[in-house]
């Protein structure tokens, strides 16, 4: 998975973006650089989430996942007013992205019964098999989770490596993501317990700033934050070995 380069600033990026366009125009040189920066996050952060969706739920009948999600992605969550209308809805970037595929397909729907009511064709209702909307949505969200689990891990890495503390961050690894002990890692790196427990709590804390930070970039209210990460962590079973650092 390729690095997030994006500024720690995270809760303003996509509003700042957006403003590029409005202001610079969506012909201009600043503004198309804006709209494919802003295409490039949304294609990174929710292709795999929607192709997941897509393949549990309903909508799976339709044609394949990738090309759905590809008619997606260029017929309606690339267009310009897109993003804007998310930002006046309030709502979190990932119900907005779970929510449009799903309207997406649906109109594809209502083309295609048009299209046989038109020429008299039967219509097979049950083409697409069972399906379970809420495991769909569970794979969305896990696949959401795991990006931006991913997105903010990438960056605290980054961040530790310009610091030269990379050894904190592997230590943070062995123990939060494959739950390794402490007495098992300590001898390896040349440190106490004690000191490998110090690390792993540095990297935790500047975890949950990355998570925070990508959180609310994408309209996860502070309220709500918290909750969000606990989300992620929960989505791969760490957040016992997180909790415990703190």
């Amino acid at each position: 998975m390729p690095v997030d380069h994006f500024p720690s600033t995270h809760a303003t990026w996509i509003d700042a973006q957006l403003t590029i366009v409005e202001r610079a125009g969506v012909h201009t040189e600043h503004g198309q650089s804006a709209q494919y920066a802003l295409r490039q996050y949304l294609m990174q952060r929710y292709h795999a989430a929607l192709r997941a969706y897509v393949t549990r739920s309903s909508l799976r009948s339709l044609t394949e996942p990738d090309d759905l999600v590809g008619g997606f992605f260029a017929e309606r969550a690339c267009k310009s007013d897109f993003l804007n209308s998310w930002r006046q809805s309030g709502l979190p970037l990932r119900r907005w992205m779970m929510t449009g595929i799903n309207l997406y397909g649906k109109s594809i729907i209502r083309n295609q019964t048009r299209d046989r009511l038109r020429s008299a064709d039967n219509i097979d209702l049950e083409s697409g098999g069972p399906t379970d909307e809420s495991s769909a949505e569970q794979a969305f969200e896990r696949a959401w989770a795991l990006a931006v689990l991913n997105a903010a891990l990438l960056r605290v890495h980054a961040d530790l490596a310009a610091a030269s503390r990379l050894e904190d961050f592997w230590i943070f690894r062995r123990r939060v993501i494959q739950g390794e002990s402490y007495d098992s890692i300590a001898p390896s790196v040349g440190r106490s317990p004690q000191q490998c427990a110090g690390a792993t709590r540095l990297v935790t804390d500047r975890l949950r700033e990355a998570l925070r930070s990508a959180l609310s970039e994408e309209g996860v209210s502070d309220r709500d934050i918290g909750v969000s990460i606990t989300d992620v962590y929960r989505a791969f079973g760490i957040n016992k070995r997180v909790d415990d650092q703190n």
